[in-house]
């Protein structure tokens, strides 16, 4: 008589240990399949444990959700912090050109990351938008002290620093978005490039 299969032998981990490997199986279950197909079963599959075993780090399925979109948002946060540049600043175009350099890295190298953020899947519960929002705004609000300056670089502080800081959020997230979606097409080099030199296309006037 054949024995019944049995699971597979998970070893010991710390609680730490154990919350990263949940939190890193949900990840990868959104980012293929989408919100909808999360579930405590689909995390306790993935990760080959059992559904006990999540329960004994998430009380609920909406806990254990939060806690990964919070953590990957914290993540792209702290990725948007490391690329801005520290002052001295050289002129709004080579400042832009490390910012999005830093950032493009950060989204090659964690895109299930960014893909939360500038792509978000299917069904996507409201408490995770709202999430989402209030990362955008924060992102807002890092930002929006540089372009102040930039804006003052190239005499245009009478355009309003907040809209500015907006669009170009906008514009560098649709610029992560191909970067990730069509990464041939649009790799780094065209991406930058293009931005340097819309941002140069300021300046030259300035110094004439």
């Amino acid at each position: 008589m054949a024995k019944a299969p049995t699971r597979k032998y998970s070893p010991r981990r710390s609680r730490e240990e154990r919350r990263e490997q949940l939190l890193d199986a949900a990840l990868e279950i959104v980012d293929e399949h989408g919100f909808g197909a999360f579930s405590i079963e689909a995390v306790a599959r993935h990760a080959d444990l059992a559904k006990t075993v999540v329960y004994a780090s998430f009380d609920n399925p909406d806990a254990l959700l939060r806690a990964m979109v919070d953590r990957e948002l914290e993540r792209a946060v702290a990725d948007l912090a490391a690329a801005i540049p520290r002052p001295p600043y050289v002129d709004p175009a080579a400042v832009l050109q490390v910012a999005l350099t830093g950032v493009l890295e950060a989204a090659r190298r964690r895109p299930a990351t960014w893909r939360i953020f500038v792509l978000p899947a299917d069904g996507m519960p409201p408490a995770a938008r709202a999430a989402v929002d209030r990362n955008h705004h924060q992102f807002l609000l890092q930002i929006e002290p540089l372009v102040t300056w930039g804006l003052a670089y190239l005499d245009l502080d009478h355009l309003d620093a907040e809209l500015t800081t907006a669009i170009m959020i906008a514009g560098a997230e649709q610029g992560i978005r191909l970067a990730l979606t069509d990464p041939e097409h649009y790799d780094d080099e065209r991406l930058i490039g293009f931005a340097t030199a819309l941002v140069q296309s300021f300046i030259v006037p300035r110094q004439a």
